[in-house]
Protein backbone atom coordinates (compact mmCIF):
# COMPACT_ATOMS: atom_id res chain seq x y z
CA UNK A 1 0.00 0.00 0.00
CA UNK A 2 2.85 2.38 0.87
CA UNK A 3 4.74 1.49 -2.33
CA UNK A 4 1.64 2.30 -4.38
CA UNK A 5 1.39 5.69 -2.66
CA UNK A 6 5.06 6.47 -3.43
CA UNK A 7 4.45 5.55 -7.06
CA UNK A 8 1.51 7.99 -7.21
CA UNK A 9 3.67 10.66 -5.55
CA UNK A 10 6.37 10.27 -8.24
CA UNK A 11 3.75 10.70 -10.96
CA UNK A 12 2.49 13.84 -9.22
CA UNK A 13 6.03 15.31 -9.11
CA UNK A 14 6.43 14.77 -12.87
CA UNK A 15 3.36 16.93 -13.57
CA UNK A 16 3.84 20.50 -14.83
CA UNK A 17 4.22 23.08 -12.07
CA UNK A 18 0.97 24.87 -12.93
CA UNK A 19 -0.99 21.62 -12.70
CA UNK A 20 0.74 20.60 -9.46
CA UNK A 21 -0.50 23.78 -7.79
CA UNK A 22 -4.09 22.87 -8.65
CA UNK A 23 -3.72 19.26 -7.46
CA UNK A 24 -3.15 18.19 -3.88
CA UNK A 25 -0.19 15.82 -3.37
CA UNK A 26 -1.11 12.26 -2.27
CA UNK A 27 -0.45 11.56 1.40
CA UNK A 28 0.93 8.19 2.60
CA UNK A 29 -1.32 6.07 4.84
CA UNK A 30 -1.02 6.60 8.58
CA UNK A 31 -0.39 3.59 10.73
CA UNK A 32 -2.58 4.94 13.55
CA UNK A 33 -5.68 5.08 11.34
CA UNK A 34 -5.18 1.58 9.95
CA UNK A 35 -7.25 -0.57 12.32
CA UNK A 36 -7.64 -3.59 10.02
CA UNK A 37 -4.85 -6.15 9.56
CA UNK A 38 -5.22 -8.40 6.53
CA UNK A 39 -4.23 -12.04 7.18
CA UNK A 40 -3.33 -14.21 4.24
CA UNK A 41 -4.17 -17.86 4.68
CA UNK A 42 -0.43 -18.74 4.59
CA UNK A 43 0.72 -16.32 7.32
CA UNK A 44 -1.52 -17.40 10.20
CA UNK A 45 -2.48 -20.63 11.91
CA UNK A 46 -5.31 -21.44 14.29
CA UNK A 47 -4.63 -24.38 16.64
CA UNK A 48 -6.75 -25.47 19.59
CA UNK A 49 -4.86 -25.73 22.86
CA UNK A 50 -6.41 -26.59 26.23
CA UNK A 51 -9.87 -26.19 24.76
CA UNK A 52 -9.23 -22.68 23.35
CA UNK A 53 -8.02 -21.73 19.85
CA UNK A 54 -4.61 -20.08 19.69
CA UNK A 55 -3.85 -17.71 16.79
CA UNK A 56 -0.27 -17.65 15.51
CA UNK A 57 0.67 -14.91 13.03
CA UNK A 58 3.98 -14.88 11.14
CA UNK A 59 5.62 -11.46 11.05
CA UNK A 60 8.62 -12.64 9.01
CA UNK A 61 12.26 -13.31 9.86
CA UNK A 62 11.23 -16.04 12.27
CA UNK A 63 9.09 -13.70 14.42
CA UNK A 64 5.64 -14.92 15.44
CA UNK A 65 2.79 -13.27 17.32
CA UNK A 66 0.56 -15.50 19.41
CA UNK A 67 -2.93 -14.67 20.73
CA UNK A 68 -5.51 -16.56 22.74
CA UNK A 69 -8.92 -16.39 21.03
CA UNK A 70 -12.20 -16.38 22.95
CA UNK A 71 -14.71 -17.88 20.52
CA UNK A 72 -18.49 -17.82 20.32
CA UNK A 73 -20.46 -21.03 20.65
CA UNK A 74 -21.64 -21.02 17.02
CA UNK A 75 -18.05 -20.39 15.85
CA UNK A 76 -16.91 -23.53 17.66
CA UNK A 77 -19.40 -25.62 15.70
CA UNK A 78 -18.44 -24.04 12.38
CA UNK A 79 -14.67 -24.45 12.85
CA UNK A 80 -14.91 -28.21 13.31
CA UNK A 81 -15.62 -28.96 9.63
CA UNK A 82 -14.60 -25.72 7.88
CA UNK A 83 -11.54 -24.69 5.90
CA UNK A 84 -9.93 -21.33 6.69
CA UNK A 85 -9.34 -18.62 4.11
CA UNK A 86 -7.98 -15.07 4.05
CA UNK A 87 -9.12 -13.33 7.23
CA UNK A 88 -8.83 -10.03 9.13
CA UNK A 89 -7.94 -8.70 12.55
CA UNK A 90 -9.96 -5.61 13.53
CA UNK A 91 -8.66 -3.35 16.31
CA UNK A 92 -11.36 -1.37 18.13
CA UNK A 93 -9.94 0.76 20.95
CA UNK A 94 -8.60 -1.79 23.46
CA UNK A 95 -10.28 -4.81 21.86
CA UNK A 96 -9.13 -7.04 19.00
CA UNK A 97 -11.55 -9.09 16.90
CA UNK A 98 -10.64 -11.95 14.60
CA UNK A 99 -12.89 -12.14 11.52
CA UNK A 100 -12.40 -15.58 10.02
CA UNK A 101 -13.37 -16.51 6.47
CA UNK A 102 -14.35 -20.16 6.36
CA UNK A 103 -15.22 -22.52 3.54
CA UNK A 104 -17.34 -25.60 3.94
CA UNK A 105 -18.37 -28.21 1.39
CA UNK A 106 -22.13 -28.80 1.37
CA UNK A 107 -23.86 -31.47 -0.68
CA UNK A 108 -26.97 -30.04 -2.34
CA UNK A 109 -29.69 -32.65 -2.91
CA UNK A 110 -32.92 -32.18 -4.85
CA UNK A 111 -36.06 -32.68 -2.76
CA UNK A 112 -39.64 -33.36 -3.75
CA UNK A 113 -41.27 -30.67 -1.59
CA UNK A 114 -41.25 -27.08 -2.81
CA UNK A 115 -41.34 -23.58 -1.33
CA UNK A 116 -42.41 -20.98 -3.91
CA UNK A 117 -41.48 -17.40 -2.93
CA UNK A 118 -42.77 -14.15 -4.46
CA UNK A 119 -40.84 -11.03 -3.39
CA UNK A 120 -42.74 -7.76 -3.02
CA UNK A 121 -41.81 -4.36 -1.63
CA UNK A 122 -43.84 -4.83 1.58
CA UNK A 123 -44.16 -8.62 1.93
CA UNK A 124 -42.76 -11.98 0.89
CA UNK A 125 -45.60 -14.27 -0.19
CA UNK A 126 -44.94 -18.01 0.01
CA UNK A 127 -46.47 -21.31 -1.01
CA UNK A 128 -45.19 -24.38 0.86
CA UNK A 129 -46.05 -27.75 -0.70
CA UNK A 130 -45.33 -30.82 1.43
CA UNK A 131 -46.09 -33.95 -0.59
CA UNK A 132 -44.81 -36.21 2.20
CA UNK A 133 -47.59 -35.14 4.57
CA UNK A 134 -50.12 -34.13 1.91
CA UNK A 135 -50.25 -30.49 3.00
CA UNK A 136 -50.20 -27.12 1.24
CA UNK A 137 -49.61 -23.84 3.06
CA UNK A 138 -50.02 -20.23 2.01
CA UNK A 139 -48.38 -17.65 4.24
CA UNK A 140 -46.96 -14.16 4.03
CA UNK A 141 -44.06 -12.46 5.82
CA UNK A 142 -44.63 -8.74 6.26
CA UNK A 143 -41.63 -6.42 6.46
CA UNK A 144 -41.02 -2.68 6.76
CA UNK A 145 -38.19 -2.23 4.25
CA UNK A 146 -40.31 0.13 2.16
CA UNK A 147 -41.04 2.28 5.23
CA UNK A 148 -37.34 2.36 6.13
CA UNK A 149 -36.34 3.50 2.65
CA UNK A 150 -39.06 6.16 2.52
CA UNK A 151 -38.26 7.49 5.99
CA UNK A 152 -34.53 7.84 5.36
CA UNK A 153 -35.16 9.42 1.98
CA UNK A 154 -37.21 12.09 3.76
CA UNK A 155 -34.37 12.59 6.28
CA UNK A 156 -31.78 13.01 3.50
CA UNK A 157 -33.93 15.55 1.69
CA UNK A 158 -34.35 17.62 4.87
CA UNK A 159 -30.60 17.51 5.54
CA UNK A 160 -29.84 18.74 2.04
CA UNK A 161 -32.36 21.56 2.43
CA UNK A 162 -31.55 22.72 5.97
CA UNK A 163 -27.79 22.14 6.44
CA UNK A 164 -25.68 24.67 4.56
CA UNK A 165 -22.25 23.60 5.78
CA UNK A 166 -21.04 21.02 3.19
CA UNK A 167 -18.74 19.19 5.63
CA UNK A 168 -21.48 18.77 8.25
CA UNK A 169 -24.01 17.88 5.55
CA UNK A 170 -21.82 15.09 4.17
CA UNK A 171 -21.20 13.72 7.66
CA UNK A 172 -24.92 13.60 8.41
CA UNK A 173 -25.71 11.98 5.07
CA UNK A 174 -23.05 9.33 5.66
CA UNK A 175 -24.32 8.73 9.20
CA UNK A 176 -27.96 8.20 8.25
CA UNK A 177 -26.98 6.29 5.11
CA UNK A 178 -25.08 3.76 7.25
CA UNK A 179 -28.08 3.45 9.56
CA UNK A 180 -30.39 2.78 6.65
CA UNK A 181 -28.11 0.09 5.20
CA UNK A 182 -27.74 -1.65 8.56
CA UNK A 183 -31.49 -1.73 9.18
CA UNK A 184 -32.23 -3.08 5.71
CA UNK A 185 -29.48 -5.70 6.05
CA UNK A 186 -30.98 -6.78 9.36
CA UNK A 187 -34.41 -7.27 7.80
CA UNK A 188 -33.06 -9.21 4.82
CA UNK A 189 -31.00 -11.60 6.94
CA UNK A 190 -33.86 -12.33 9.35
CA UNK A 191 -36.40 -12.94 6.58
CA UNK A 192 -34.14 -15.20 4.53
CA UNK A 193 -33.06 -17.15 7.63
CA UNK A 194 -36.72 -17.70 8.59
CA UNK A 195 -37.57 -18.98 5.09
CA UNK A 196 -34.53 -21.27 5.03
CA UNK A 197 -35.43 -22.76 8.42
CA UNK A 198 -39.03 -23.41 7.30
CA UNK A 199 -37.76 -25.10 4.13
CA UNK A 200 -35.20 -27.19 6.06
CA UNK A 201 -37.90 -28.38 8.47
CA UNK A 202 -40.09 -29.58 5.57
CA UNK A 203 -37.22 -30.67 3.23
CA UNK A 204 -38.42 -28.22 0.57
CA UNK A 205 -36.43 -26.75 -2.31
CA UNK A 206 -36.74 -23.07 -3.20
CA UNK A 207 -38.72 -21.97 -6.27
CA UNK A 208 -38.06 -18.28 -6.88
CA UNK A 209 -38.36 -15.73 -9.65
CA UNK A 210 -35.45 -15.00 -11.96
CA UNK A 211 -34.70 -11.30 -11.64
CA UNK A 212 -32.12 -11.06 -14.41
CA UNK A 213 -34.46 -9.32 -16.86
CA UNK A 214 -36.47 -7.43 -14.26
CA UNK A 215 -37.21 -3.84 -15.28
CA UNK A 216 -38.21 -1.72 -12.33
CA UNK A 217 -38.59 1.64 -14.07
CA UNK A 218 -41.82 2.44 -15.86
CA UNK A 219 -42.93 5.78 -17.32
CA UNK A 220 -46.58 5.01 -16.54
CA UNK A 221 -45.87 4.72 -12.80
CA UNK A 222 -45.38 7.64 -10.47
CA UNK A 223 -41.92 8.90 -9.62
CA UNK A 224 -42.25 7.84 -6.00
CA UNK A 225 -43.32 4.29 -6.92
CA UNK A 226 -40.41 3.92 -9.35
CA UNK A 227 -38.07 5.08 -6.60
CA UNK A 228 -39.42 2.53 -4.12
CA UNK A 229 -39.17 -0.34 -6.61
CA UNK A 230 -35.69 0.62 -7.78
CA UNK A 231 -34.30 0.94 -4.24
CA UNK A 232 -35.68 -2.35 -2.91
CA UNK A 233 -32.69 -4.76 -2.65
CA UNK A 234 -34.12 -7.57 -4.81
CA UNK A 235 -30.75 -8.90 -5.93
CA UNK A 236 -29.29 -8.82 -2.42
CA UNK A 237 -32.38 -10.67 -1.16
CA UNK A 238 -31.81 -13.32 -3.83
CA UNK A 239 -28.12 -13.58 -2.90
CA UNK A 240 -28.91 -14.08 0.79
CA UNK A 241 -31.70 -16.60 0.30
CA UNK A 242 -29.67 -18.67 -2.19
CA UNK A 243 -26.72 -18.78 0.20
CA UNK A 244 -28.85 -19.86 3.15
CA UNK A 245 -30.63 -22.58 1.15
CA UNK A 246 -27.40 -23.98 -0.28
CA UNK A 247 -25.87 -23.89 3.20
CA UNK A 248 -28.63 -26.24 4.39
CA UNK A 249 -28.26 -28.62 1.44
CA UNK A 250 -31.41 -27.42 -0.36
CA UNK A 251 -31.49 -26.68 -4.09
CA UNK A 252 -32.77 -23.52 -5.79
CA UNK A 253 -34.96 -23.45 -8.91
CA UNK A 254 -35.15 -20.26 -10.98
CA UNK A 255 -38.39 -19.55 -12.84
CA UNK A 256 -39.37 -16.89 -15.36
CA UNK A 257 -41.05 -14.11 -13.38
CA UNK A 258 -42.64 -12.16 -16.23
CA UNK A 259 -46.37 -11.49 -15.83
CA UNK A 260 -46.76 -13.88 -12.90
CA UNK A 261 -49.20 -11.55 -11.14
CA UNK A 262 -51.62 -11.23 -14.08
CA UNK A 263 -51.47 -14.76 -15.54
CA UNK A 264 -53.95 -17.48 -14.66
CA UNK A 265 -52.11 -20.47 -13.09
CA UNK A 266 -54.79 -22.89 -14.32
CA UNK A 267 -55.33 -22.02 -18.02
CA UNK A 268 -52.34 -19.71 -18.56
CA UNK A 269 -54.40 -16.78 -19.89
CA UNK A 270 -52.57 -13.45 -19.41
CA UNK A 271 -54.44 -10.17 -19.12
CA UNK A 272 -54.05 -7.09 -16.93
CA UNK A 273 -57.80 -7.12 -16.32
CA UNK A 274 -57.46 -10.47 -14.52
CA UNK A 275 -56.18 -8.50 -11.54
CA UNK A 276 -59.39 -6.77 -10.51
CA UNK A 277 -57.76 -5.06 -7.51
CA UNK A 278 -54.86 -5.50 -5.12
CA UNK A 279 -56.50 -8.38 -3.25
CA UNK A 280 -58.65 -10.11 -5.90
CA UNK A 281 -57.86 -12.14 -9.03
CA UNK A 282 -60.40 -13.47 -11.52
CA UNK A 283 -59.46 -15.04 -14.85
CA UNK A 284 -61.50 -13.61 -17.73
CA UNK A 285 -61.26 -16.89 -19.67
CA UNK A 286 -61.87 -19.75 -17.21
CA UNK A 287 -63.33 -17.77 -14.30
CA UNK A 288 -60.75 -18.95 -11.74
CA UNK A 289 -60.86 -16.76 -8.61
CA UNK A 290 -58.24 -16.55 -5.89
CA UNK A 291 -56.38 -14.18 -3.59
CA UNK A 292 -54.25 -12.01 -5.87
CA UNK A 293 -51.49 -12.01 -3.27
CA UNK A 294 -50.71 -15.69 -3.99
CA UNK A 295 -51.31 -15.86 -7.74
CA UNK A 296 -47.62 -15.23 -8.40
CA UNK A 297 -46.70 -18.13 -6.07
CA UNK A 298 -49.01 -20.49 -7.96
CA UNK A 299 -47.55 -19.35 -11.29
CA UNK A 300 -44.00 -19.84 -10.06
CA UNK A 301 -44.89 -23.35 -8.99
CA UNK A 302 -46.70 -24.16 -12.25
CA UNK A 303 -43.81 -22.79 -14.36
CA UNK A 304 -41.28 -24.97 -12.57
CA UNK A 305 -40.37 -28.30 -14.13
CA UNK A 306 -42.11 -30.18 -11.34
CA UNK A 307 -45.31 -28.21 -10.72
CA UNK A 308 -48.82 -28.33 -12.13
CA UNK A 309 -52.00 -26.49 -11.03
CA UNK A 310 -55.44 -27.82 -11.90
CA UNK A 311 -59.11 -27.60 -10.83
CA UNK A 312 -61.07 -30.78 -10.20
CA UNK A 313 -64.68 -30.77 -8.99
CA UNK A 314 -64.43 -27.10 -8.14
CA UNK A 315 -61.31 -27.51 -5.96
CA UNK A 316 -57.73 -26.40 -6.56
CA UNK A 317 -55.10 -29.15 -6.71
CA UNK A 318 -51.30 -28.87 -6.82
CA UNK A 319 -49.67 -31.84 -8.56
CA UNK A 320 -46.11 -33.06 -8.99
CA UNK A 321 -45.29 -34.32 -12.46
CA UNK A 322 -42.24 -36.30 -11.31
CA UNK A 323 -43.54 -37.86 -8.10
CA UNK A 324 -47.15 -38.19 -9.23
CA UNK A 325 -48.43 -36.75 -5.94
CA UNK A 326 -51.50 -34.53 -5.71
CA UNK A 327 -52.19 -32.12 -2.85
CA UNK A 328 -55.51 -30.26 -2.47
CA UNK A 329 -55.23 -26.53 -1.77
CA UNK A 330 -58.77 -25.30 -1.16
CA UNK A 331 -57.64 -22.23 0.79
CA UNK A 332 -60.13 -19.38 0.78
CA UNK A 333 -58.74 -15.93 -0.13
CA UNK A 334 -59.67 -14.48 3.25
CA UNK A 335 -58.05 -17.11 5.48
CA UNK A 336 -55.56 -15.98 8.18
CA UNK A 337 -51.92 -15.64 7.18
CA UNK A 338 -48.56 -15.63 8.88
CA UNK A 339 -47.33 -12.13 9.51
CA UNK A 340 -44.03 -10.93 10.91
CA UNK A 341 -44.24 -7.63 12.79
CA UNK A 342 -40.90 -5.98 13.38
CA UNK A 343 -40.71 -4.55 16.89
CA UNK A 344 -37.34 -2.91 17.52
CA UNK A 345 -35.73 -5.08 14.87
CA UNK A 346 -37.00 -8.40 16.27
CA UNK A 347 -39.62 -10.54 14.47
CA UNK A 348 -42.71 -11.58 16.44
CA UNK A 349 -45.00 -14.32 15.15
CA UNK A 350 -48.62 -13.17 15.25
CA UNK A 351 -50.68 -15.98 13.71
CA UNK A 352 -50.12 -19.58 12.73
CA UNK A 353 -49.63 -21.26 9.35
CA UNK A 354 -52.80 -22.53 7.78
CA UNK A 355 -52.31 -26.18 6.75
CA UNK A 356 -54.67 -27.92 4.34
CA UNK A 357 -54.55 -31.65 4.94
CA UNK A 358 -55.10 -34.25 2.29
CA UNK A 359 -58.57 -35.76 2.30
Amino acid sequence: MYRGCRRILKKWKRLPEARRKRTRPPSPPRVGENRVVELHVDVYKLVRRSGFPALTISKGSGIYLKFLVMEYEHARRELEFAKLGNSKVVIDDDNMFLLLTIRRDVEVVEHGNKLAVDINEDSVDCLLIDYDNGKASFFSIRHDIRAIRTNYRRIRMRIQEKVENPILRNKLLAKYGARERNRVEDRLKKITTLLAEIARKHNADLVRERLKDLRLGNKKRSRQLNYRLSTFPYHKFIEYIDYKFYERGLSVIEVDARKTSISCPVCGYTDKRNRTDKESFKCRRCGFQFNAQYIACLNLFSRSDDGSVAIKSGELYLASRKAGSVVPADVAPDEPLIQMRWLRGKPVQVSKILLVTKR
